[in-house]
């Protein structure tokens, strides 16, 4: 009788508590789920005490406890409020970057991007989060269509990435934009411009974008003076030396004449989008560029010296469920983990053209992996 009673309590308690985590172990990392958000979510990057999640159809940046996932509050909006926050990046302690796109692409109503500076604090005894707006930068009456990725390089320099026309914008360390690389001459920069996207499958979901628009660059990520940098058009990850996005003696098209691939799509593969990039501040002379491949629903990694690849995690339709973007926490006792943000765009309809109906599967994780050594 003891031991039944001490069953049936068991069970009740077990019933109670949250359900047990989600784990992949793969070659080179171990991943888990770590943030669950109620709505899309496109990428989340931190400092030693807090996450920042994107939410763009929330109109939000959700702010995470770093070590528990659990929400603290959200980062005050903007004075002309969220539209889109669609990427974000955490420089140093404490100074969240985030990237506004203005909204979706539209023939009626121009979506004006912005990039927006914040000072964050938080007190862990009255548990208040506070942050202020720092610095604002407005790409209005620029020809910006739809802004995608934001990247704080090791000088200073930001760079935003455009997927619509196909071109990379600078900010200057004083906040003033200019052109990087882009058609001045109305010919689109192979290298960065959009094309026909051919649809595929993604987790057994059929997978097509309206008219079969295949976006020009998207991710971005920097290291020692190296723009590198993803395009759904053309697959793969390519480099350009931030040097040459600024070489005031060339106009912004023959800039992109220093572009050069790193990692080119596999033969055979129709479509690829290596949609976020990121390194691991841990370890600075490290050749290896993280990368989540979403339409295979997996983290990899890319030797930058000679293109090749390795699967670090995946494929999980679970803990990336379309993988949008990912960025590494800076270190805190010798560990320095990987954040991985699923927006799960192949479940939309407004999104997928091959879908009728939402197929989403809330709530939205941010997954977070530990690489082995």
């Amino acid at each position: 009788m003891l031991a039944l009673a001490m069953g049936s309590a068991g069970a009740a308690d077990l019933a109670a508590q949250p359900p047990a985590p989600l784990v992949a172990v793969g070659r080179h990392g171990i991943a888990y789920d770590f943030g669950h958000q109620p709505t899309v979510t496109s990428v989340a990057a931190g400092d030693s005490r807090l996450v920042f999640v994107a939410e763009p159809l929330g109109q939000a940046v959700a702010v995470l406890d770093r070590y528990t996932g659990q929400q603290l509050g959200t980062l005050p909006a903007p004075p002309a409020g969220w539209l889109l926050p669609f990427s974000l990046r955490v420089p140093r302690e404490g100074h969240v970057v985030v990237l506004d796109s203005g909204g979706f692409p539209s023939p009626t109503v121009p979506s004006i991007a912005r990039v927006y500076d914040y000072d964050v604090q938080y007190d862990e005894r009255s548990h208040q989060l506070t942050a202020t707006l720092t610095r604002t930068v407005s790409f209005e009456g620029l020809p910006l269509v739809f802004a995608e990725d934001v990247e704080v390089t090791s000088s200073g320099l930001y760079v935003v990435s455009e997927s619509i026309i196909g071109a990379l914008w600078v900010i200057g360390l004083d906040g003033t934009i200019s052109y990087g690389a882009f058609p001045v001459t109305g010919v689109p920069i192979p290298a960065l411009a959009p094309c026909e996207f051919l649809p595929t499958t993604v987790g057994g979901i059929p997978f097509a974008t309206a008219g079969n628009f295949g976006p020009g660059v998207v991710g971005l990520a920097e290291r020692g003076g190296q723009l590198y940098f993803s395009t759904t058009c053309n697959g793969g990850v390519s480099r350009i030396p931030m040097a040459s996005l600024t070489d005031a003696t060339r106009d912004p098209q023959a800039r992109a004449a220093d572009i050069v691939p790193v990692s080119p799509r596999a033969a055979g593969v129709a479509a690829e989008t290596l949609h976020g990039l990121a390194f691991n501040p841990a370890k600075p002379g490290e050749h290896w560029l993280y990368a989540v491949d979403s339409l295979q629903l997996r983290v990899v990694r890319i030797n930058t010296d000679n293109g090749s690849r390795q699967v670090v995690v995946g494929p999980d339709p679970v803990l990336f469920n379309f993988p949008s973007k990912l960025q590494f926490l800076p270190p805190v006792g010798g560990r320095s983990p990987l954040l991985v943000a699923s927006d799960q765009e192949h479940r939309l309809p407004s999104i997928n053209a091959a879908i009728t109906e939402d197929l989403t599967q809330p709530p939205w994780l941010v997954t977070r992996i530990h690489l082995f050594p």
